[in-house]
């Protein structure tokens, strides 16, 4: 059974530090987790997602899931590891399917631009899916 959640409603700026992208995402007992993400670059450049597991609700013990871990559609990116770097510096659709194998009960993400354009890159309003 899937539950379908906004991510975030609104448009989020991408800045040049790491940022949360919308609230933490409940996922404990799911097996897989989908983003649908729609990417809007304007004058930013290497722009970056990071994904962020979390052993508890609002704790500091977390760490960067790795892109392996990630299957994604529509989406031109580099893999460095622990975050996806978009080669292609252009408005993309994405959906990031992400393998959590009922074993990370929180998952947050964040996102951060290489070199912040005169008109920031932005995050578009997005939607997650949890599935076993």
């Amino acid at each position: 059974m899937a539950l379908v959640n906004v991510l975030k409603g609104t448009a989020q700026n991408f800045t040049a530090s790491w940022v949360d992208y919308g609230s933490e995402i409940n996922s404990d007992g799911h097996g897989n987790l989908s983003l649908w993400l729609d990417l809007d670059i304007n004058d930013s450049l290497n722009t970056r997602l990071k994904i962020i597991g979390k052993h508890s609700t609002n704790g500091a013990d977390e760490f960067p899931l790795r892109v392996s871990l990630m299957e994604m559609i529509g989406a031109s990116y580099v893999d460095n590891g622990d975050y996806i770097e978009f080669s292609s510096d252009t408005d993309q659709k994405i959906l990031i399917t992400i393998k959590l194998n009922h074993v990370i009960p929180y998952v947050q993400v964040q996102i951060q631009a290489g070199t912040v354009g005169a008109t920031a890159g932005r995050m578009l309003a997005s939607k997650c899916i949890q599935w076993s």
